[in-house]
């Protein structure tokens, strides 16, 4: 188990900007990562401007939340074995820090529903004093490019990213992060919600 502060700079980008990226940082083979976003049925993480998501890739799970601050993002991370995935598609959170960091945010026991899976397929690339991502995301019959760029504090990682994109003569377009592209297209999720 982990718990660690992410500071992540982002932009949407055309397919064709992401293949400039891509020719300018160098060409790599992307690794696939799946993820399933969780949430009550009244959207109660979403509420707390937090989200659940179990991220596999290279057949090992990780239970995730993340938690927006005003300084960045919250992880807190755990490995899930299958037992524990079986659990928590049957609603019911497994033993571990994520439960306890969930139960702080919510203190009432809740029952948590699977709302479906975004598939990115990422490249890395190690990047002034940080990790510069290229994205290729598929969910809900759509598809998107995005970069990003985690940083050392938030206002190095949008001085980065925004250094390249004007090098790159690319346009800066401000990208929600991926959970909240996904449940803004997703068929259960509603301005209601």
């Amino acid at each position: 188990m982990t718990t660690e502060m992410e500071y992540e700079a982002k932009s949407l980008l055309t397919k064709e900007e992401y293949e400039q990226l891509q020719h300018v940082l160098g060409k790599k083979q992307p690794l696939t990562q799946r993820n399933e976003y969780f949430d009550t049925q009244a959207f109660h993480l979403k509420d707390k401007t937090a989200a659940l998501r179990i991220r596999t890739k290279e057949g090992k799970a990780v239970l995730t939340l993340k938690q927006q601050t005003d300084e960045g993002m919250v992880e807190t991370h755990q490995k899930l074995e299958e037992t524990d995935q079986a659990l928590l598609l049957s609603g019911t959170l497994p033993e571990g820090a994520v439960k306890i960091a969930i139960e702080s945010l919510l203190p009432n026991t809740c029952v948590f529903y699977p709302y479906g899976q975004l598939t990115t397929h990422r490249i890395t690339y190690p990047y002034k004093d940080g990790l510069l991502c290229l994205d290729h995301s598929e969910y809900n019959h759509r598809e998107d490019y995005e970069i990003e760029y985690e940083g050392t504090s938030m206002i190095q990682a949008v001085e980065v990213l925004t250094e390249l994109l004007h090098q790159q003569q690319i346009t800066c377009k401000p990208a929600a992060n991926k959970v909240a592209r996904f449940f803004s297209t997703s068929p259960h999720f509603t301005d209601s919600n």
